[in-house]
């Protein structure tokens, strides 16, 4: 492989930009100055149209990973994630981990196989025969439904017809001619019901044979989707285990041994077709030294997850965590920006009453313990407040955002003012920045919202599947520091405030500090300024107030 057409030398710019002593922390960094300016390059060839893809219809991640050569020489290469415009390998651009098109290569074979199944498939199903007796089938059955119902009716209507004879000659005849007379009515009897048998027989019979003529043509459909979906997870599992990473300690692992240890079990799709995963293995596998990454978007935004063209990401967890993790084993990597505080004993006191009390969470703090950080807020309030029993937090604040929370000191207390947020009477007011400019001064914004299964806790805007999810908003200010807004959200999902503000048919505007779905600064600007509710014990009306801190 001739390394100089994947390999920019930055040699000029050694001295001019400082180099980080360790690499920068995947999934929080503020991008430095010379993965930015190694990034700026490859955005020079995007705005001269030097790669091929239409960025109008849907953008692409790129990234840049700065490296150092084994003769000192410093540099850079790039990727994209995915494929461009089914162009999978531009000139420039490091290789995939596995070309999946290669024609003479496994996959395209067993593609073959899998795609000849889905044709004989497709043929049956369609096919004149299996359509026709399809339609008989169903007719046939809707007529045997039908006689059935006619048939019972005429059994109903006989033995009424008996029972009204019996009734009507039991007073007028001999007892000797009524018992003869109920003979023969029963004898009228066990013949309908011969015959309404002898009915049925025939038409299971009739019906019998046109459902076998159509479960031999079924379980030939069914036989070859069986296999077709043998082939593909077997297929899977093989380009799966064909997807091997190096790290820093030259130590080798495939996917499925990275993720057998995740919630997943199995890789998610499109696992290992991310940026870093390339370019971390590309560096490995050419004596290329990491030094630092940086990942941005190119193009117009997709309709579900927050993109924003030329912003910087950090990379994804849920596809990229175990495998970064395993990559960057041997490199010196920064400590996480945005590891929960610690020091903290204790937290601000906005009001307290003998049945709850209201406290200030800062920024950076958990609400409630998390799988792997134990210390949070309720945590803190548990030593704080020994003497509350109960679940005590009634409500959660997002990790990076700060503001006024609710403590309820009993169970009964804390069921009583859930029934007030369930029902919605609770009246919640956030504060926030926003990056850029908004087209209308208030208005409400109506995104449903679903959890990234693979990518938590970011949040996408789904309209098959999401939860309704509604914010009214009002800008207070607007100037050269960004654009002040006044949040009222009529319902609670997850990060709600910060994909309304953040997605292109909300206010397109990510609130400013936002790691997820903006840009990371030194906060994430959003405080939960107030917060009022009628007191479940006395009945007043309580109104919390917390002061932005910016």
């Amino acid at each position: 492989m001739n390394l100089e057409q994947f390999f920019t030398s930055l040699n000029t710019e050694k001295d001019k930009r400082p180099i980080p002593k360790s690499f920068n922390h995947p999934f929080n960094h503020e991008p430095n100055e010379i993965s930015l300016f190694a990034a700026s390059i490859l955005k020079k060839k995007l705005q001269k149209n030097e790669v091929n893809h239409n960025f109008d219809a849907l953008g692409k991640m790129f990234g840049v990973l700065v490296v150092e050569a084994h003769n000192g020489e410093l540099g850079f290469i790039k990727a994209f994630s995915g494929k461009l415009d089914d162009n999978i390998k531009p000139n420039g651009f490091v290789p995939p981990l596995f070309d999946v098109h290669n024609s003479r290569g496994f996959f395209k074979h067993e593609e073959k196989k899998i795609d000849l199944l889905t044709k004989e498939i497709n043929l049956l199903e369609s096919s004149s025969d299996y359509l026709s007796l399809k339609k008989t089938l169903l007719n046939a059955r809707q007529k045997k439904a039908e006689e059935l119902l006619n048939m019972k009716e005429k059994l109903r209507q006989g033995k009424e017809k008996r029972k009204i004879e019996r009734d009507t000659q039991k007073a007028i005849i001999p007892t000797k001619s009524f018992v003869e007379l109920n003979e023969e009515l029963n004898e009228q009897s066990k013949r309908d019901q011969m015959s309404f048998k002898k009915e049925k027989k025939q038409l299971d019979k009739e019906l019998l044979f046109l459902e076998e003529k159509f479960k031999a043509i079924e379980d030939k459909i069914v036989a070859k989707k069986e296999s077709r979906k043998a082939l593909s997870s077997n297929l899977q599992r093989k380009l799966f285990e064909s997807y091997s990473f190096l790290n820093a300690k030259q130590e080798r692992k495939n996917l499925v041994e990275l993720f057998e240890e995740t919630a997943f079990k199995l890789p998610p799709s499109g696992a290992g077709e991310c940026c870093a995963p390339r370019l971390l293995q590309f560096a490995y596998s050419n004596s290329l030294k990491p030094i630092c990454f940086t990942e941005f978007w190119w193009g117009a935004s997709p309709d579900s997850e927050i993109r924003l063209h030329d912003q910087h990401y950090p990379a994804c967890r849920g596809k990229c965590g175990p495998i970064l993790k395993h990559m960057l084993n041997g490199l010196s990597v920064d400590p996480d920006p945005l590891a929960p505080i610690s020091e903290l004993e204790k937290v601000l006191v906005l009001h307290e009453d003998e049945d709850l009390l209201a406290v200030e969470k800062p920024a950076g703090l958990l609400s409630v313990p998390g799988k792997e950080i134990t210390y949070s807020l309720a945590s803190i309030i548990k030593k704080q407040f020994p003497h509350i029993e109960g679940p005590g937090l009634v409500h959660r604040l997002d990790y990076e955002t700060s503001g006024v929370v609710l403590i309820a000191k009993s169970l009964k207390v804390y069921q009583l003012l859930q029934k007030q947020f369930a029902s919605r009477t609770i009246k919640k007011t956030y504060v926030a920045i926003l990056q850029n400019t908004i087209s209308h001064n208030k208005g409400t914004v109506q995104l449903p919202l679903r959890a990234d299964i693979i990518n938590r806790p970011r949040q996408l805007v789904c309209f098959n599947h999401g939860k309704q999810a509604t914010t009214e908003y009002q800008q207070l200010i607007s100037n050269k520091n960004g654009v002040r807004v006044q949040f009222h959200p009529i319902t609670g999902r997850t990060h709600q405030l910060r994909v309304h503000a953040a997605h292109k048919l909300g206010l397109n505007s990510p609130i400013m500090g936002d790691s997820l779905y903006g840009k990371r600064g030194k906060r994430l600007f959003l405080h939960a300024q107030e917060i009022v509710f009628q007191h479940p014990v006395s009945g007043k009306s309580i109104s919390v107030i917390s002061p932005a801190p910016f």
